[in-house]
């Protein structure tokens, strides 16, 4: 019972650990460990004396067994002292699931040492025990010592976080880490669709870009916490083994991108906003690196560039917190929560901290609550963003009433002036104002009138006096009643501006007796009604001409359609002058004889029946060119057409043009529409599979998994990889389409090694449909000469062309690629035996989510041959098909002609398009 008591690390001193009836023991701290720069030792040169004699404890504090980032090979020995009831089944576990190589070595009683072996370059069906870290089973001797060596290599962060349980504390224990890592991933995948959703209602990619943050950090974690080794690829070694570092470069891109994007750096602070994306131009080369290149050196740019990253993106918060950004406090602390976790990860990645529950998963708490709180700050921003809203709306609402008010002032003051020119210009009698030296200062129409001036501005009465003697004694008899402060009254023959001699009743007085100085008030009267009403029909003969050619509608009196009478406007609208239409037949304004003709029947028609006819009509003018007008007739007599009839015409050009812009407007409309419908339809029948093989699988393990073998269940989690993987490809290629659609695929072309991308993708699409019966060839005849391309848009164009190739050939046939140089042009010809497509439908080919009618069963998205379309576009190519469908053969070709792009002095010249 003493020993039980007795701390481990006192047992462990020289390397000897004294097991009792404990659930489980830390053994971190007791081994004894030798480093093998080389990696070159095997356990029969260890047990020589000298080696084991460079045998050291491990460190009293620090990083314990954790030695950094490190090439080197470490050798680790502890002997287990068992006492008499200490029991024999144990389970030793290594808690770092991405350690490359741990080799176990144990003493057995009758001599040699049994080898285990784990890591994750190991499939994971290897494993003696399924378990998310390296787990190996270990039988002690009751009452003996048991000596163990473990051999430990990583080309990563090497720690060896080690500790012996028995079996039933290890499944314990395990629940509840498990039930924290649900939490998290649940955590994760509702922040995903969650924001998902929200883009997809509000369109604004800040949303988008999160959701590849939340991804990037869920890929990695699941690569740390070692359950995507477990679960989602539990056969892929080479994946599991640098899903971490490019995990983890996706996540850090795409956060570095929202915090461009929901700050506003590009405007806001310009020289952090390129900081910021030299930085993600860092992380994705840590994610070539990682991918094509060495695991330690992405390990050593994940653990630099996450410090410099996540500092630069706490910088910007600060800087925002200071400018009353929208959301800057959520940011602020969400990144530095995040920062706290990369700075302790990255202590612990090299060897500065030890191994422990907190440094490990400190990425891990720290993303957790960084994306938690990110996702308040987006929240915030929508508040902000409603909040902006309403007051806009209130502002607009209050600028709404002020116009409003306004209005109504205005009408009410021209509604004042309107009554009181009304009172004035309807007024049967002259009035006018003069000053006291007789001068007009202002008169009336009926006193413009009365002395017919028309537009001339009256001056004074003089001229119109038959003589000057007249004005004389007229002006001498006011003068005396204005002094006597009395009214003036008198009638007099005048002469009008025009010379007529009219007799007028004139009246006046001061405006006021007091102050002469204000003038004097006239009222006339003409009395002389012979004159006056020869002037007035004179006057109205004159008004009606003036009034019919300054109309704003071409009018035109025809009998037996010829045209009689035209007026200003009308000979302008036809641009001939009136004396060449006057006299002539209305033949000439119509399109040909045909509109002539046809115009005629039908108003005749009309006039007849009803008296009166109207309809829109295509004229052509003087210079040949058509316009719209909108006609409309009357008969001089009643229902008689023949007697005459008074035609207007109003240009109508502009309106019809805008109907058609309307019509075009509603046609693209639907076009919208119908795109929409298609993409509704194609997701829904596309989803539903790989949904209800997801439903299913869960159904399998909620009701069965514990009577599941351990292959039957790794099938059924396969079925949910792969369904979410074909999904996973769908919204891939909508969200593709959509770049291509907005413009922004980047055409970047690279020299390449042709021959080898051709090979790569015809092996992707024999492996991508391993059931087909299609035999894939490859012509390769391009040579050196295949110049610079886009290896990415090559790739959506061969592939997705391959892919339907065999896809759409069911019953199998030769699916053909060949690739050649011709007339300075590269060539990629796909042909196949497939079921062709209908030769009515192949001009919507490469519209999206258009797929032919003869498709049957056969799933597919319509988008495969727009991402083709557009690719080849932004190669500046064309792409031609032909096909035959029918009982006597069919089959499909694609040629895609792309331009040859050679480097010339630094430059890249394009030759078929210069």
């Amino acid at each position: 019972m003493l020993a039980l008591l007795i701390s481990p690390l006192l047992q462990a001193q020289d390397g000897t650990l004294v097991i009792g009836q404990q659930a489980s023991y830390t053994l971190s701290r007791a081994f004894m460990v030798l480093e093998d720069p080389g990696g070159q030792l095997s356990l029969d040169e260890v047990l020589q004396p000298a080696q084991q004699v460079r045998f050291r404890p491990v460190a009293e504090g620090g990083s314990a067994t954790n030695f950094g980032l490190t090439s080197s090979a470490f050798w680790l020995r502890i002997g287990l002292q068992a006492q008499a009831d200490t029991p024999a089944p144990w389970l030793l576990e290594v808690a770092f699931p991405t350690l490359d190589q741990l080799d176990v070595h144990t003493a057995n009683p009758r001599g040699g040492f049994a080898h285990q072996r784990g890591g994750d370059l190991l499939p994971f069906a290897s494993r003696a025990v399924p378990h998310r870290n390296h787990v190996l089973p270990v039988t002690l001797q009751p009452g003996a010592e048991t000596t163990m060596y473990l051999r430990v290599q990583s080309q990563g962060t090497l720690s060896v976080p080690a500790r012996l349980w028995q079996p039933g504390a290890l499944w314990q224990h395990d629940q509840r880490e498990y039930a924290v890592l649900s939490l998290y991933f649940g955590l994760l995948t509702g922040l995903l669709l969650y924001n998902l959703l929200l883009f997809l209602s509000v369109r604004d990619r800040a949303y988008l870009i999160y959701v590849g943050f939340v991804a990037g950090m869920a890929v990695s974690q699941a690569a740390l916490t070692g359950l995507g080794a477990q679960y989602l690829w539990p056969g892929q070694t080479w994946w599991g083994h640098v899903a971490s570092p490019v995990g983890l470069s996706v996540s850090a891109a795409f956060g570095l991108l929202f915090a461009c994007t929901f700050l506003g750096s590009a405007t806001r602070m310009p020289r952090l906003h390129r900081v910021m994306q030299v930085l993600v131009g860092g992380w994705i080369l840590t994610l070539l690196v990682a991918v094509l290149l060495s695991y330690t050196i992405s390990s050593w740019m994940v653990t630099g560039l996450a410090v410099v990253s996540v500092t630069v993106v706490v910088l910007a918060g600060i800087l925002s917190l200071r400018a009353r950004y929208p959301g800057a406090p959520y940011f602020l602390t969400a990144w530095a929560v995040l920062l706290t976790g990369v700075l302790i990860i990255a202590l612990h990645n090299i060897g500065v901290l030890p191994s422990n529950l907190l440094t490990t998963n400190a990425l891990l708490i720290g993303s957790a609550l960084e994306m938690v709180l990110l996702s308040f700050a987006l929240a915030d921003r929508i508040n902000v963003a409603l909040a902006e809203k309403e007051q806009a709306q209130a502002a607009s609402q209050a600028d709404h009433a002020t116009v409003e008010a306004l209005r109504q002032s205005q009408e009410r003051y021209r509604a004042v002036l309107q009554e009181r020119e009304t009172i004035l210009a309807n007024s049967i009698v002259g009035i006018a104002f003069l000053t006291p030296e007789g001068r007009f200062r202002w008169a009336n129409q009926a006193m413009l009138d009365i002395f017919a001036v028309g537009d001339q501005p009256l001056t004074s009465m003089e001229p119109f006096y038959l003589s000057r003697t007249d004005y004389l004694r007229v002006g001498s008899e006011v003068a005396a009643c204005i002094r006597a402060g009395q009214a003036y009254a008198t009638e007099v023959e005048v002469r009008q501006h025009t010379g007529s001699h009219i007799w007028i009743s004139l009246s006046g007085k001061a405006v006021s007796p007091r102050d002469l100085t204000q003038g004097t008030v006239w009222v006339m009267t003409d009395i002389s009604r012979r004159k006056e009403l020869e002037a007035e029909l004179l006057r109205t003969s004159s008004e009606r001409e003036a009034m019919l050619h300054s109309a704003l509608v071409g009018i035109v009196l025809s009998v037996a359609r010829r045209l009689e009478w035209v007026n200003a406007k009308f000979a302008e609208m036809m641009d001939y002058p009136r004396e060449e239409l006057i006299g002539q037949s209305a033949r000439r304004l119509h399109t040909d004889a045909a509109a002539w003709e046809n115009f005629g029947q039908r108003a005749r028609e009309a006039l007849k029946t009803a008296g009166s006819y109207t309809c829109e009509q295509q004229f052509r003018r003087r210079s040949g060119e058509l316009f719209w007008v909108q006609a409309g007739g009357n008969c001089l007599q009643p229902l008689d057409p023949e007697a005459g009839v008074i035609w207007t015409f109003l240009d109508i050009t502009e309106r019809k043009k805008s109907e058609q812009d309307t019509r075009e407007a509603l046609q693209r409309q639907q076009e919208l529409n119908e795109l929409r419908s298609r993409f509704v339809a194609m997701t829904s029948h596309e989803f539903r599979t790989p949904l209800a093989s997801i439903l299913s699988s869960g159904e399998i393990l909620q009701h069965y998994g514990e009577r599941l073998a351990p292959p039957e269940k790794a099938e059924v989690l396969d079925t949910i990889a792969a369904s979410v993987q074909r999904m996973t490809r769908m919204l891939d290629r909508v969200l593709l389409i959509g770049k291509a659609e907005a413009q922004m695929l980047d055409f970047e072309p690279q020299p390449l090694d042709l021959e080898k991308l051709c090979q790569q993708l015809v092996q992707e699409a024999r492996m991508l449909q391993p059931d087909s019966r299609c035999e894939l060839r490859l012509l390769f005849a391009a040579g050196g000469g295949a110049g610079l391309h886009d290896e990415k848009l090559l790739g959506h164009i061969l592939g997705n062309l391959l892919s339907n190739a065999v896809k759409y050939s069911p019953l199998g046939g030769v699916v053909l690629c060949r690739v050649f140089l011709a007339d300075q042009q590269l060539v990629l010809e796909v042909s196949d035996n497939g079921i062709g497509i209908p030769a009515d439908e192949i001009t919507h080919l490469f519209e999206s989510f258009h797929r032919a009618s003869n498709v049957g069963p056969i799933p597919g998205t319509g988008l495969g041959l727009a991402i083709v379309k557009n690719a080849v576009d932004l190669h500046g190519g064309t792409i031609e098909v032909s096909s035959l469908v029918g009982p006597a053969g069919s089959g499909t070709c694609f040629t895609v002609r792309l331009p040859l792009i050679v480097q010339a002095q630094d430059a890249l010249v394009q030759p078929a398009l210069l």
